[in-house]
Order: C-alpha cells, then structure tokens, then sequence
C-alpha cells in the first residue's frame, strides 16, 4: 500500500493538568516528560505534535501513553491526517515567545 497524506496522521496532544499541589506538579512533569520522551515536539504551552507513518502506529503510542496521564487532567489525543495539518494555517505575532537560535556560523576549510 502506498504511503500518501491521507494515510500518514500526525497525533496534536492538548492537555490541562491541576499542578496546585506538589504531587500534581510531579505528575504534570512525569506526562510531559513522558510526551518528550517519545518524541513528542512542544508546539504551544499544552499542545504536542508528532509524526506517525500510520494511524495504527498513532494509537498505539496513544495506549503507551496513556498510563502516565496524571489522574485529574483533561488530555485529549487528536489526531489528524497529513493531508489536513498540511492545511494549517500559522499566524504569529511580532512577539515571539520563543527565540530562534541564530543560524551556525559556517567553517571555511581550505
């Protein structure tokens, strides 16, 4: 079967968790890290994107997470094909809340 953008699914991860307590905090560090630690890419403060080659793949990473959802969170898992996050549509403001690295100064060898 060939790979195309209807196939392909991104999963965009939304969450709220309590962090009023210590142990809501940890538990709130445990998801998060448990996000980044499957490669998961911080797109806004609550909001995750990753890549999966497969709607299958996508839920069973799902499932994998799902043990480290803290137990009074609202976590909502979407996931949304290629083809309609090629759809996006971005605006960002003059402000931006993250700093761009600047570019990699290059080395002349000669």
């Amino acid at each position: 079967m060939a790979i195309n953008s209807w196939r392909v699914v991104w999963i965009l991860a939304s969450f709220d968790c309590p962090v009023g307590t210590k142990e809501e905090r940890h538990d709130y560090t445990v998801f998060r890290r448990a996000l980044l630690g499957e490669n998961f890419t911080q797109h806004q403060f609550s909001v995750y994107l990753k890549h999966f080659p497969t709607l299958a793949a996508a839920q069973a990473q799902v499932e994998r997470l799902r043990p480290s959802v803290p137990e009074d969170a609202h976590v909502a898992f979407f996931f949304i094909t290629d083809k309609q996050y090629g759809m996006t549509r971005e605006f960002i403001g003059p402000k931006r809340s993250k700093i761009r690295p600047d570019a990699p100064e290059q080395l002349l060898l000669i």
